[in-house]
C-alpha cells in the first residue's frame, strides 16, 4: 500500500512538474524569438502582402471535446485561410513573413491598425500561424490557445476574408 502511494505522488509531481515547465513564454517573449530568430529587418516592407493577399475561403477549425453532453461538442480551435500565393512566395516564405508580422505587430514596431481585421495577430497575445501548399494554393492555419482567442481568431478571418475574397467564379465581374 505504501508504494503505491508513492508511486501515485512520484506520477502527480511528474504532472505538475511537466505542466509547469510545458507552459508556454509570455506572449512578448514568443515574439521577440521569432522577430529574433526569423526576422530580417530589410523584409519589413514585405508586411504589404498580408494587406494585399486575395483569399478563396476562409473555414473555422473545429476539435471534438468530450463534454457532460451525450456525445460532446465541436469547439473552435482556430481559423483556416485558402489564400492565392502571391507571384514567387512559397509557403515556407509566406509562414516567415505572416510569423514575422505578427511578431512586429505584438513588439509594437508595426501599427496594429495597418491591416483592417488582421487575423494573423490578436491584442497582446501570440497566435500559431502554420501555411501548408493545397492545390496549388496555400493553406494558412491561425490558432489562439483558449477558445475566446480562436473565436476572436475566426471571426477576424472571416472579417478579413470577406474584404480580400477573390472572385472564382468566371461569371462574376
Amino acid at each position: 500500500m505504501h508504494q503505491k502511494v508513492n508511486g501515485i505522488i512520484v506520477v502527480l509531481g511528474a504532472l505538475c512538474f511537466a505542466s509547469a515547465c510545458g507552459s508556454a513564454p509570455p506572449p512578448a517573449v514568443r515574439a521577440a524569438g521569432v522577430a529574433h530568430l526569423q526576422c530580417d529587418p530589410s523584409a519589413a516592407g514585405q508586411d504589404s502582402l498580408v494587406a494585399s493577399t486575395k483569399v478563396l475561403r476562409v473555414e473555422p477549425i473545429y476539435s471534438h471535446v468530450l463534454s457532460s453532453r451525450d456525445d460532446g461538442e465541436e469547439r473552435v480551435v482556430g481559423a483556416k485561410l485558402l489564400i492565392r500565393p502571391p507571384p514567387g512566395v512559397g509557403a515556407e516564405e509566406m509562414t516567415r513573413i505572416l510569423q514575422c508580422h505578427s511578431a512586429r505587430v505584438l513588439l509594437g514596431q508595426l501599427n496594429p491598425d495597418a491591416v483592417q481585421n488582421d487575423p494573423y495577430r490578436l491584442p497582446d497575445s501570440w497566435v500559431d500561424i502554420q501555411v501548408k501548399p493545397e492545390d496549388g494554393n496555400l493553406a494558412v492555419t491561425v490558432s489562439a490557445d483558449s477558445v475566446h482567442g480562436n473565436l476572436q481568431v475566426y471571426s477576424r478571418a472571416s472579417r478579413y476574408g470577406d474584404d480580400h475574397l477573390l472572385a472564382t467564379d468566371p461569371g462574376l465581374p
